[in-house]
């Protein structure tokens, strides 16, 4: 589990690092978005 979630993290961080070179509002929703998705993840394995 800690391994996964460390991978997805690892995607999330280099997704949100490309859009920031394009546009930094994308960058943030993205990023929000991501943080969330991770969090209801983490809710629903319980």
């Amino acid at each position: 589990m800690g391994k996964e979630k460390g991978s997805i993290s690892v995607i999330a961080a280099l997704i949100v690092l490309f859009f920031a070179m394009l546009d930094p509002l994308i960058s943030m929703v993205i990023a929000v978005t991501v943080l969330g998705l991770l969090e209801i993840y983490k809710l629903m394995q319980k």
